[in-house]
């Protein structure tokens, strides 16, 4: 009774692949019954071709898929008339083949743009959730090989429109799309959430006429909590003050809505670690943190890799990069003091009205772990860890 049972719920949930396999086990059927009849009244007939079963199966098979190659056709009368049978038969078989084959992939892609198909693969990428977080993930995941990226997919209630024109912006990326409140055990199970090599809950903005909140994204990692994951969850947030909640639930991956946040939940895609790392030394309390050094004057004009055994040797400091300030135009710098009169009036004018004059702003020229063989500017400082 329980393997019936069992079976029975396997044919609900493989519906499709049973009728095909009811469909080709039909051809089958009709082909052999086909073969064996029109071989009984050939194989004695003296000018007939067909004189085995391989040869009738063949003139079958070359029949219902309406090829016709005209190498085995039949000459007697009865074996004529079994043909005109099976020729009618084999053709309306064989067109709802066809058709149902089409009709699935037709089915499987409307369901998929629809955001209604359920989700088998595993070590995927679950994003529940959109905004502008998820475009960075999605950028950063789009600058991977496509050969060594996860699959990705979203779990949010945009329109089938909104889903279309993120696949066509990420063409390199294998986006599905569950159209769902991911608040929802059953969207998380439609999403294989349990499969999934990581969950990401964003403050989600997807949802419409209805302000965004944390709370739905608490529910979310409450309903998470009871499923046997395989993977990992990071948590956005839009406020610190659930923080605490979350700890309680044994998540510890939990970054604050930003800018910032939204691209450390992209590296978080495929270097889990890496978000955790770096707000344990944002944090950090011993000193041992990011901070910015002046370069000793005697490494100006002196290649990168002598400045970092100095800072390593002298300071325990380990380089991670150098930044120099590219400094705003003044009016002083453009006017000398030679000048002309009218230039001189120029300078005066500007004085005079109390205003500061400058030419473009002051750039941050940042270089991450530059070539061992960079030569240091007076204008550098370093980054140090």
């Amino acid at each position: 009774m329980k393997f019936k049972r069992k079976f029975y719920r396997m044919l609900k949930q493989n519906r499709q692949y049973f009728q095909l396999l009811k469909i080709m086990l039909m051809i089958c059927v009709v082909v052999l019954a086909g073969a064996i009849g029109v071989l009984a009244v050939e194989y004695k007939s003296s000018g007939g071709v067909i004189k085995d079963l391989f040869d009738a199966i063949w003139w079958a098979l070359v029949t219902i898929t309406t090829v016709g190659y005209g190498d085995l056709v039949p000459v007697t009368f009865w074996g004529r008339i079994i043909g005109i049978v099976f020729i009618f038969l084999g053709f309306t078989i064989f067109s709802a083949f066809t058709a149902f084959i089409a009709s699935s992939f037709i089915d499987k892609k409307i369901k998929e743009r629809k955001g209604l198909n359920k989700i088998r693969g595993r070590n995927h990428v679950l994003i529940c959730g959109w905004n502008k977080s998820a475009q960075k993930i999605l950028d950063f995941m789009n600058k991977r090989d496509p050969a060594t990226s996860p699959s990705i997919v979203l779990v949010n209630e945009l329109e089938e429109g909104d889903f279309t024109s993120i696949q066509n912006r990420y063409p390199d990326l294998q986006l599905g799309f569950i159209r769902g409140d991911f608040t929802n055990q059953e969207i998380l199970a439609q999403g294989n959430a349990k499969e999934a090599k990581h969950i990401i809950l964003l403050f989600d903005e997807s949802k419409a006429n209805i302000p965004p909140s944390d709370e739905r994204t608490i529910i979310a990692a409450h309903n998470l909590t009871y499923l046997k994951l395989k993977g990992k969850i990071s948590i956005q947030l839009h406020d610190e003050k659930y923080l605490s909640a979350l700890r309680r639930q044994n998540i510890q991956n939990i970054i604050i809505y930003d800018d910032l946040g939204g691209n450390l939940l992209g590296y978080s895609t495929v270097n889990p670690t890496v978000p955790d790392f770096l707000q344990a030394i944002l944090k950090n309390e011993e000193g041992k943190s990011f901070k910015e050094v002046d370069i000793p004057s005697e490494f100006v004009d002196k290649p990168y890799k002598e400045l970092c055994f100095h800072m390593k040797e002298v300071h325990n400091y380990l380089i991670l990069g150098v930044v120099s300030t590219k400094p705003e135009v003044s009016i002083d710098q453009i006017l000398s003091e030679d000048a002309s009169s009218i230039d001189r009036f120029i300078k005066q004018q500007f004085e005079q009205s109390g205003k500061q004059f400058s030419m473009g702003e002051s750039v941050n020229n940042i270089k991450i772990k530059p070539d061992d063989s960079y030569i240091i500017q007076e204008s550098d400082k370093a980054i140090v860890l």
